[in-house]
């Protein structure tokens, strides 16, 4: 299963492609808004194998993200970090390349 945890705009654009199972979050800083991001993303890692998340919404829960992908024994679930309409974040590393750094040995450019 898939699902998506985006911005407003960006779930509209899934939301037209089919996809059902979206969660909608602002891009508002408030300790609630980051709990319930949290919880949401705890949530949908014991239900889903691929969860899309853009890259803003990530930030702001890239502990929680680690955590997850620490603790995975198998390659679910996937979490893949999309750029939204303002455009790709610059990272150091995304976390695709950490998990398969991880898995390897070895950083892939």
């Amino acid at each position: 299963m898939i699902a998506i945890i985006a911005d407003k705009d960006t779930a509209t654009g899934f939301r037209l492609a089919g996809i059902s199972r979206i969660y909608e979050f602002s891009e508002d800083e408030s300790d609630s808004m980051l709990e319930n991001l949290s919880r949401t993303l705890e949530k949908l890692a014991n239900e889903c194998s691929i969860i899309i998340i853009t890259e803003q919404l990530a930030e702001k829960v890239r502990g929680k993200i680690r955590e997850i992908n620490e603790r995975k024994r198998g390659i679910s679930p996937i979490i893949v970090e999309i750029p939204d309409k303002r455009g790709a974040i610059e990272k150091e590393m995304d976390e695709i390349s950490r998990l398969i750094k991880r898995a390897v040995g070895i950083a892939i450019k």
